[in-house]
């Protein structure tokens, strides 16, 4: 099986696990609906968290400078130039919610 198959079939199974997440249904009955065998659910929910524990985060160095306006109390600047900009009083899960986003993204 070559790469792009592999990693299309990952992502397929990470579709069906975060479809299956947000659905409230059990495994067995989202696996029911969607026609997937419970062994092969099963075994791509371990790999996928197995696979995810052993991703290197992908975090650069940071430099922290002054806000040059108060209209942000801190920014966090991309590989690619863009910014994400932060009031003072962001909302601690929010932002964890961010950091784990782009700890898995190609940012």
């Amino acid at each position: 099986m070559s790469g792009d198959a592999r990693t299309e079939r990952e992502r397929r199974w990470r579709r069906h696990l975060a479809a299956w997440a947000a659905s409230g249904l059990s495994q067995a009955a989202y696996c029911r609906r969607e026609r997937l065998t419970a062994n092969d659910f099963s075994w791509w929910k371990r790999e996928v968290a197995r696979r995810d524990r052993g991703a290197a985060p992908a975090f650069v160095p940071v430099r922290v400078t002054p806000a040059p306006t108060a209209a942000y109390a801190f920014e966090l600047s991309l590989r690619d130039g863009r910014a994400l900009r932060f009031a003072a009083g962001v909302d601690p899960a929010a932002l964890s919610a961010v950091v784990r986003v782009l700890e898995h993204s190609p940012c």
